[in-house]
Formats: C-alpha cells, structure tokens, sequence
C-alpha cells in the first residue's frame, strides 16, 4: 500500500500531539492516530477528523480503477443495447433496451465524475445512488431473461455482485447498500414474471450467499486497508514530533506555517508567531543537571500544549530551550491574553531555579509576532520579528512578554519583505 502524502492529510485539519512524561512508557504515542488504532479494531468508520482523511486518501487512491471499471460497463451495457435495437431475431425488446440503455448512461456519469475537480465531494454520494439504481435495472434486466429460458444469464448477477465491492471504489457501507438492492430487486423481479418458488429460492440463495461472502471478504480488507493508513500515518506524525517533548519538530514547524501563511493570506487573517525562551537554563541544567532541564522542558511543553486548542494552532520545539507557537486568525487581544496565561502557568509550576532572581524558579520571557500576511512578505519574516520582540524580552529583564506588530516602526527585520519589494 503506497503511504499517503502527509501535506494532503494536513490540510484538513490538524490533529494535537501530547506526549509528556506520565505517558512515555506508552509505545503508541497519545495522538489521534494512535488512539484510533487502539479502539478501531472491527469498526469500519473513524472519528470524524481521521475519517475525512481516510475517505480522501481512499478516492484517491481507487480514482483510476473506478473510472476504468465504469467505462468499461458503460461500453458493455451500451453494446448490449445496441445488440437488442439492431441485432435481435425478434421484435426490439423496447424495455430491455431502455433498462440497458440507462445502466450505460448511468455508468458513464459515474465515470465523468471521476474527472472534475469536485470528484472527492461528490463521488461517494452519486456512485453508492448510481449503482443501488443500476442493481435494481441489471435484476429486472436478469431476470427477464432467466423467464425466458436464458438461466446462464444469471452469471452476470453474481459477478455484479464482486464488482460492487472491489472494483466501484464505494466504501463498505455504499458496496452493502447497492448489494442488498440487488437481491432484493431479483426477488421481485422473479415474482412478478411468476417464476416457480422452487427456481426462485434456489437463485435468490445463491445470490445472497455471493453477496455475503462477499461483503464479509470486503469488509476484513477494509478493516486491513484502514488499518494500514493508520499505521503509515502515524509513522508520518512520529517523524514529526520532538522526541523529547512530544511536540511538534522544527520542520513541522516550518510546513506548518507555511500552509497557515497561504491559508490566512487568501482568507486576509492576521498570523500570530510566540517565542517562548526559558530564562538562565543552562544555569539552571549546570545546578539540577540534564534529567532535571529534560523535566521541566517536558512540563513547559504541556502548558504550552494546553493552550493550543483551535485547528490552526500548532506549538512545537522550537530548539534547545525554546519553544514556538503559530497562530492563525491572531487578534492581537487575544494573542496578548494568551501569551500572559502562558508566563502565569509556566509560574504556577513552581519549578525551583535558584540561580534565576529575583523569583527563584523557573519562568519564561515570550516574543510576540502579529502581521497580516500580504504577497510582497514571507513567513520567515514572522520568526524574525518574533525573535526581535524575544530579544527585547530577554533585555528587559526576562519573565515578560514583548509584542511587535508589523505595521509598528522600529524594527529591523530584513527578512519580513520580500528581498526588493516595497510593502508600504
């Protein structure tokens, strides 16, 4: 199975990652992921996050087989059409034609929709109605022709029947649904061109059997199919986690501001960038030692964490002491608000530092950055002011937060403008 790309999963939507020490034993860490292959085991549909995932992980990865397979039975319906118009020994079997006749259209709808851009909104919805519609046509279509002594035409029921499931790129619960349609359609059919029970029980079995073996093969492959993605995806989001503290890495990081820049920039949202810098820790490693830096690095990342609850949001480690937290939609209100809740709870651990007065415990000095995001500036320019405001931080006296604002003079950042762009 071919791992998905994880940029297309990030795009809808972030999943959080909280891995501090009371779960480090764990060896799944505490994601989404992780927490879905704990409780997934026979189900076949996700939380709602993962499972939109799933689903557009799934198209695409059936897109090319579906649309082969409807061509394929839109030629074959069509070409039996024709056959019965043009061909027949008999009068024109005007209904035949007009059953067949729409199968084929309905087949070739369902193959264009696998080429327009709206394809992974609306597939699923049109090919489980499309083929619940075609399996009531093909059994009225079979059974006329079982009435009419053609009993080897049956075949094409059964063999329905596995393509519903295999080869239509519908999900388990789409593939049940067009195959319940198509016994209980053949039941129906049978009766009302008054086949004897003996001969109609014996069909109707055998097609529901071939539909229940069947939907019992599809369902172990999905649950196997699902399992995999889980697992591929969650092998993506451990390569992006600080192994330490089980936030985001710097390259998560990066990415991730970089999708929240385009994202705020078409939809003209201010972006939020927060520095978080431990003051005097290499004192504080060189009294307590590392075990005791890796600690409250682990119990800082926490609180960090916990204040990241939007989708947008991300914090990660940002390198050494340092931790970073983008913000999307930042209304600078409620960046300041946050950033202060986050120098008050890195306090309230009470984390003694005793080579940092006048508290003597650990505290923290935070860098803010808010800046619209417009074409003739960069992302990477919203590190630097963050650090420029982190710097008059840390030279201000530490345990404070700083804030800069894009359109505020006075700061030196070169890399905020695009290299010869005027931003005004």
């Amino acid at each position: 199975m071919r791992a998905p790309p994880q940029s297309q999963w990030a795009r809808r939507g972030r999943l959080r990652v909280v891995n501090g020490p009371e779960n480090a034993s764990d060896p799944l860490p505490n994601s989404a992921y992780a927490q879905e292959l704990r409780s997934s085991e026979g189900r076949m549909e996700f939380s709602p996050v993962i499972e939109s995932q799933y689903r557009a992980y799934y198209l695409s990865e059936r897109r090319t087989h579906a649309r082969s397979f409807y061509l394929i039975m839109a030629l074959i319906a069509a070409a039996a059409a024709t056959q019965l118009l043009f061909f027949a020994a008999a009068a024109p079997d005007i209904p035949g034609i007009a059953r067949l006749g729409a199968i084929a259209l309905i087949f070739l709808l369902l193959a264009a929709i696998t080429f327009v851009a709206r394809y992974n909104r609306i597939f699923l919805q049109a090919a489980s109605t499309g083929c619940a519609v075609i399996s009531v046509l093909a059994s009225f279509e079979v059974a006329h022709h079982v009435a009419n002594g053609q009993g080897e035409v049956f075949a094409i029921l059964t063999t329905l029947s596995l393509a519903l499931y295999y080869l239509a790129g519908l999900l388990f619960s789409g593939a049940v649904f067009a195959n319940v349609m198509l016994v209980v359609s053949f039941s129906t059919a049978m009766v009302w061109y008054r086949e004897p029970i003996g001969e109609l029980a014996s069909l109707v079995a055998f097609l529901a059997a071939s539909a229940i073996i069947g939907g019992l093969a599809f369902r172990n492959h999905g649950a196997r199919f699902r399992r995999s993605f889980l697992q591929h995806l969650l092998i993506a989001d451990l390569a992006s986690l600080d192994g330490l503290t089980g936030l985001k890495n710097r390259r998560a990081l990066d990415s991730h501001l970089l999708r929240a820049w385009q994202l705020a920039l078409r939809d003209r949202r201010p972006i939020g960038v927060l520095l978080l810098d431990v003051d005097h820790f290499k004192a504080f490693n060189d009294r307590y030692g590392h075990q005791a830096g890796d600690s409250a690095l682990r119990r800082i990342a926490a609180v960090a964490s916990a204040t990241t609850r939007r989708p947008m949001d991300l914090v990660a480690r940002y390198g050494g002491e340092e931790f970073a937290l983008i913000l999307y939609d930042a209304q600078p209100d409620h960046v300041r608000a946050l950033a202060q809740q986050l120098q008050r709870e890195v306090l309230n651990l009470d984390i003694e530092h005793e080579d940092s007065p006048p508290l003597r415990k650990i505290s923290v000095s935070i860098g803010v950055a808010i800046g619209w995001p417009k074409l003739k500036r960069t992302p990477q320019g919203m590190i630097q002011l963050a650090d420029e405001a982190l710097y008059a931080a840390k030279h201000g006296g530490r345990n404070c937060v700083v804030i800069r604002e894009d359109e505020s003079p006075g700061h030196s950042t070169g890399k905020f403008r695009v290299p010869g762009a005027d931003v005004g």
